[in-house]
């Protein structure tokens, strides 16, 4: 059967009973028609030679160019290339400094590097990629650099939604192929085709040091300067290869001139940074400052959950004590997680009732009154004892290197003594982090998170799906009963509340990771910023935000 799929059209229902579980009216796929639809609002045949690109832009006049937007981040990217593991410093810049095939915008996916694409079997999906595409020193981007981002991600194990991919291969000039390890489900094409920045083979491995410092990029934005530890500075691309604004998303806007990311790893010292002057909007403000910019005609406040659930991963490999569900259960119910939130970031923190959110398509709000491992010292210690493990354990616990992933492990570190565990903190570069947390002799419980797609089985899926890990779950269980549970949750045709409740009491039931919470970040801006616009995951793009003409 062949199956068709434009983008930029508005994702459909797959059922409305899932509505009625979300805690607002959520949208998803259904299920393909029999027979092929076509939705040519662009050409899909992708010529031999390149065509020019749009001489006239269709779409309404572009709004007035701000001179400076300064946005305070919380983390250093510490690596800028584009196949290197997730940080929070990293994803605060990534939706500025690098371009995809799709991009995702609320339920709709939108043309970015690719036009379209077609579903041609089962496990395969025919990309066709804008011919016109250049990099900011002129490399044209053609099928054969997707090809080599895309495989080059996956030899790296950057982005681990890309372990549900077999093969990708280019076709043709401007055609790519992805094949897919089995039939993916909701979604599963598409995050897919949102993981991986799109780069010039070329301008990759002429760099010296495969763009860690300075990326060469599609973007609408070129990177001129990266000090580490202090800023990441902008600027707007005159030559932005895509004329015509109706054929890009809302990110690839260029409202301002220079977009500085001022790095800034201490919450307290956003607020300073707003109120001094010396930053222009921060996702980061501290819950109990807020109060200083509500009500003040200078800013402007928007509060938004995080996409991410924090958690708390176990050790599953052969021989680690946390292979024992009783000791894992034992921590679980140890660590208090409201506590955890009020010393992390008060005012701006949820305790997790799951692995992922409300934010998520097909969240069930029932699970907001169900119990999930809530405080209770003398559970812990009747489960620590069962568990047969010896009073003063000694466990390593590995982080990365910010404040708050510290303030983190230093909680769990006291909650975990009065249990009579020794808790090691191991804090290292997100880089180290990245390779790390897949090495099993290096940790027996890490600080993670994760999102990984608009499901609430994506996070999940993110965590502990054996297809991507080579047949355990990222942290080295083995559980094909959690598989099944999870692939019949996440396919089209098996996706309702009940699949999606089963999987999730299974989860929690095993606890091979604890959620710990969600941030809420407290959004604040200069009244010099008209609109604020935050990529999926949260964190400001500043060309698409919109700003005042006296910030021009």
């Amino acid at each position: 059967m062949k199956k068709s799929a434009m983008i930029a059209i508005t994702i459909v229902m797959i059922m409305a009973m899932l509505a009625s579980c979300a805690p607002k009216p959520t949208e998803a796929p259904t299920t393909a028609p029999v027979e092929p639809t076509t939705v040519p609002a662009l050409p899909t045949s992708a010529p031999v030679q390149p065509t020019s690109a749009p001489v006239q832009p269709t779409s309404p006049p572009a709004a007035a160019i701000a001179s400076k937007a300064i946005v305070a981040i919380g983390a250093d990217p510490s690596n800028l290339g584009p196949f290197v593991g997730m940080s929070m410093g990293r994803i605060s810049v990534l939706t500025t400094m690098y371009e995809y095939l799709f991009f995702v915008a609320g339920e709709e996916l939108t043309p970015y590097v690719a036009k379209s694409f077609e579903q041609t079997g089962d496990k395969t999906f025919v990309v066709t990629l804008f011919d016109y595409v250049t990099d900011s020193v002129g490399n044209h981007i053609t099928a054969a650099d997707v090809a080599f981002s895309y495989n080059s991600a996956m030899a790296a194990n950057a982005y681990r939604p890309l372990g549900d991919v077999e093969s990708v291969t280019a076709t043709g000039d401007y055609t790519v192929e992805f094949v897919t390890k089995e039939a993916v489900g909701a979604g599963g094409f598409e995050k897919i085709a949102t993981e991986c920045p799109v780069v010039s083979q070329a301008a990759y491995e002429a760099s010296t040091d495969q763009f860690a410092t300075k990326p060469v990029t599609t973007a609408a934005y070129v990177i001129t300067e990266y000090v580490p530890g202090s800023s990441l500075t902008f600027e707007r691309r005159a030559d932005y290869w895509q004329t015509d604004a109706s054929l890009s998303p809302i990110v690839a806007k260029s409202n301002v001139q220079t977009a500085v990311f001022q790095i800034i790893t201490e919450p307290a010292q956003h607020t300073v940074a707003l109120q001094t002057g010396s930053a222009d909007i921060s996702t980061s403000i501290p819950g109990s400052d807020i109060s200083l910019f509500d009500g003040n005609p200078g800013f402007n406040v928007i509060k938004n959950q995080d996409n991410l659930t924090n958690l708390l991963a176990f050790n599953g490999s052969e021989g680690n004590p946390f292979t024992s569900k009783e000791l894992r259960q034992a921590v679980s119910y140890a660590i208090d997680r409201k506590a955890l939130c009020d010393a992390v970031s008060p005012g701006a923190c949820n305790p997790a009732h799951v692995i992922g959110n409300s934010n998520f398509i097909g969240y069930l709000t029932q699970w907001d009154t169900e119990s999930y491992y809530d405080y209770d010292l003398a559970k812990a210690q009747e489960l620590f004892t069962a568990s047969g493990a010896e009073a003063g354990m000694a466990v390593t616990l590995l982080g990365q290197n910010d404040p708050r992933t510290g303030l983190v492990a230093q909680v769990i570190q006291a909650d975990l003594a009065k249990l009579g565990i020794t808790v090691n903190i191991s804090q290292v570069e997100p880089p180290v982090f990245n390779t790390e947390k897949t090495d099993p002799t290096k940790w027996d419980l890490s600080l993670d998170a994760a999102a990984g797609g608009d499901y609430i089985f994506s996070p999940w899926q993110l965590m502990f799906d054996q297809k991507r890990y080579n047949g355990t779950t990222s942290n080295w269980f083995k559980d094909d009963q959690l598989q099944q549970l999870m692939d019949t949750a996440a396919a089209e045709s098996t996706f309702t509340p009940d699949n999606v409740d089963a999987a999730w009491q299974y989860i929690k039931d095993q606890v091979y990771t604890l959620g710990l919470f969600s941030y809420v970040n407290n959004i604040v801006s200069t009244s010099s910023i008209t609109s604020v616009y935050l990529d999926f995951r949260g964190f400001v793009v500043p060309g698409a935000c919109e700003y005042s003409a006296g910030s021009e």
